[in-house]
């Protein structure tokens, strides 16, 4: 996996750009679910700033786990 300073430069943040994201961020509640073969993740907020980067972090979520599965494990696959 990567470290925090790897992932900070992947998307050219810097650690106080990372503090007023995770500030509006941490009020994102994640509910995830797993059975079988299946990974499910719920975002949900009730707050209209947090709202609006639901979208981000969803696909923050899906780069993740895309790396991982690709890099850590070798298992091949396509994102639909």
């Amino acid at each position: 996996m990567m470290d925090l300073g790897s992932i900070l430069r992947m998307h050219g943040m810097s650690q106080e750009q990372l503090a007023q994201m995770q500030a509006v961020t941490s009020r994102i509640k994640a509910r995830i679910h797993t059975e079988g073969g299946e990974i499910k993740i719920n975002l949900e907020t009730s707050d209209a700033e947090a709202t609006q980067w639901i979208g981000s972090v969803s696909e923050g979520i899906v780069s993740s786990v895309a790396q991982s599965l690709y890099q850590l494990f070798g298992i091949q696959g396509e994102r639909v």
